[in-house]
Formats: structure tokens, C-alpha cells, sequence
């Protein structure tokens, strides 16, 4: 391949990252915010959808020596007066993509990223026609409001927005971490996805429940910290994880609110991995030379088959 035509697919690619960034978020914010159960479930599996697309771009990104630019994302549309013009938003967004990956797809050589294209371009037809007869079905649909008075709300909305961006933040840096991995560590590759799927369950547990109380998703775009070297990777995740897993539990001490405690306490105890992980680093009987093998040899997966402790 053409430098030229690398540069040009390194450059779409990104620039649909971005466009995939925002409609798992988008329609996300719908699916939390729409108050009817089968509604919510077809678009999350939208968003999910969505999310592999994300996935297929980042990989060829990397694949090609490009940087995947997970930490952008293209506007977001999250408010309408009605349902059924909150639907029409998600309509557009699809037709838009559609347009866009066309043209891309008519514009490139490579086979292989024309075939990732045209798998997405089918994908997202087949979303554009399942939001039209959601919107068609939502016309009377009734949101209702929230009856928690607004002192209460704010405290919520404070606390859970606060975790929710937390995640949010992670699961951006573990996904990017996991693209920038991909070729040099698969298998510490494969961890980290899983780590920001996992980080994807406790952004939907948040944000339920901050919809649940009538309060609005904070999905302001957070700073991403980019590392590439493997080591810099795990003394990160290891740090991060330990605070944010303190401050769970600190959030979950203060609350009054058993739901919350639930979600709060649940999802510290599963910020585990990482501590694992330094408990190991940390042995004592480790010398200097061993410790730095182990950093630069490290993959998650063979640490935890082997039971190391």
C-alpha cells in the first residue's frame, strides 16, 4: 500500500472513530433517558453495535502505524422536545454515516478496509430503519417525571455524575490502551478491552440510576492519558484503580441510599484486577532485574493462569 492511500484510510478511520465515539454515547443518552424498557434495550444494542464498529476502525488504525483517536468525538445530540424528534436525531445521525462511510468507500483501494465499510454501511442501514419504527411507535409515549425534591436530586446528581465520568474516562483509556497494545501484547490487548467492558456494565448501572431519579447524564468529553509503553500502562491502571477504588467505597459510606450503596459497593469490589496485579510487582523476593523482566513481560492473562499471588 501507497503512503498516500495509508495516510488517507489512517485519516477516515479516525475521523469515524469519532463519529462511532459519539453515537454509542448518544444513543446511550437515549436509551437511559427514554423510560420505556424494550425501547431502551433496542437501542442499547444499537450502541453496542456501534461499539464494534469503534473497534474495527481503532484496529485497522493501529494495524496501518496510525494512533487510533479514541479520545475524540464528533457533536453529540442529545435533546428534543419530543421522543419523536429525539428518534429523528438518531435517524439523521445514521444517514449521515451512511453518506460518509460511502463516499469513503469510493474514495479508497485497500480491499480490506473497503470490506470493513461495507459491513459497517450495512450495519448502520439496518439501525437508520429500526429508529424510524421507533419512532413511529413512541409518539404517545409518556415520560414521567421525577418526584425527588431538588436538594435531593442535586446531591445525587453530584455523586453519580462524578463516578459516571470516572468511567467514562477509563473506558476510554483502557479501549486506547488495548488498540496501542494490539500488535506488540494480544494478549494484555484482550484484557484491557475486557477491562473497559466491564468499565462500560458500571457506566450503565450509573447511568440508570441517575435517570431513574430524574437527573441528567453527564457525558461531557473527559481528558484522555495516553500511554504506549507497556510498563506505563500497568503502573497507571494500578494507580488509578487503587484511588478510584477507595473512592468508591468513601462515596458508598456517606450515602443514605441503598441503591446507590449497592452500585457504588459493587463496583469497588470488582476494581480488583490491577491490585492483583501490584500485590504481585511487590513481592519482596523479587530482585531488581526479575521485577523489571516481569513489567516488560507481563501479560494479564498468563498472571492469572498461572494463580500468582
Amino acid at each position: 500500500m501507497k503512503d498516500i492511500e495509508r495516510e488517507k484510510i489512517i485519516n477516515y478511520f479516525n475521523y469515524n472513530i469519532a463519529l462511532e465515539h459519539s453515537a454509542i454515547i448518544q444513543y446511550l443518552f437515549h436509551a437511559y433517558t427514554i423510560g420505556e424498557a424494550e425501547t431502551e434495550n433496542e437501542i442499547e444494542e444499537i450502541a453496542r453495535e456501534e461499539m464494534r464498529h469503534l473497534r474495527m476502525f481503532a484496529h485497522k488504525v493501529v494495524e496501518l502505524g496510525g494512533d487510533p483517536a479514541i479520545s475524540e468525538r464528533a457533536s453529540v445530540f442529545l435533546h428534543a422536545p419530543t421522543l419523536e424528534e429525539l428518534m429523528q436525531l438518531n435517524i439523521d445521525s445514521e444517514l449521515m454515516a451512511i453518506k460518509e462511510y460511502s463516499n469513503q468507500l469510493n474514495d479508497i483501494n485497500d480491499e480490506s478496509s473497503k470490506k470493513i465499510l461495507s459491513r459497517v454501511i450495512n450495519d448502520e442501514t439496518a439501525h437508520s430503519q429500526i429508529f424510524i419504527k421507533m419512532k413511529e411507535n413512541l409518539k404517545q409515549l409518556i415520560k414521567s417525571s421525577s418526584s425527588q425534591a431538588e436538594q435531593e436530586r442535586m446531591e445525587i446528581a453530584q455523586l453519580l455524575n462524578t463516578v459516571l465520568q470516572k468511567q467514562y474516562k477509563k473506558i476510554l483509556e483502557e479501549l486506547y490502551q488495548s488498540f496501542i497494545t494490539r500488535l506488540k501484547n494480544p494478549h494484555l490487548s484482550d484484557e484491557l478491552e475486557q477491562k473497559a467492558i466491564d468499565k462500560m456494565k458500571h457506566f450503565g448501572w450509573i447511568a440508570e440510576e441517575l435517570t431513574e431519579n430524574g437527573i441528567e447524564i453527564d457525558v461531557s468529553l473527559p481528558k484522555v492519558e495516553k500511554f504506549n509503553q507497556i510498563n506505563q500502562i500497568v503502573e497507571y491502571n494500578v494507580q488509578e484503580e487503587n484511588i478510584s477504588s477507595q473512592e468508591f467505597k468513601d462515596l458508598s459510606e456517606k450515602t443514605k441510599e441503598e441503591s446507590l450503596k449497592w452500585i457504588l459497593e459493587r463496583i469497588s469490589k470488582r476494581e480488583i484486577h490491577y491490585k492483583d496485579l501490584k500485590a504481585f510487582l511487590e513481592r519482596s523476593d523479587l530482585t531488581e532485574k526479575e521485577h523489571s523482566k516481569i513489567i516488560s513481560a507481563f501479560t494479564v492473562g498468563s498472571l492469572f493462569k498461572k494463580g500468582a499471588k
